[in-house]
């Protein structure tokens, strides 16, 4: 996270906000909002590292990207 330009304090933050989205994943009622942000933070993460010129931890997170949106597009899977 230093090499993309982010200060310390951000890196807690990235990991109680994926806390946060790992239970939100569970609900199906918060399933769709959690993974809209889980692909938020992905994009945000990738707009980092572009902005730091490091195209290849960009590059790295395009798979990271699709999990979500996949996920969105199947469905919240234990509705049953």
């Amino acid at each position: 996270m230093s090499q993309l330009g982010l200060a310390e304090w951000t890196m807690p933050v990235f990991g109680v906000s994926a806390i946060l989205v790992g239970i939100l994943l569970l609900l199906p009622r918060t399933f769709f909002i959690g993974n809209l942000l889980n692909a938020l933070s992905v994009v945000f993460i990738m707009a980092f590292a572009l902005r730091a010129g490091n195209y290849r931890i960009a590059l790295i997170e395009i798979p990271f990207l699709a999990i979500p949106l996949l996920l969105i597009w199947l469905k919240y899977p234990f509705k049953n």
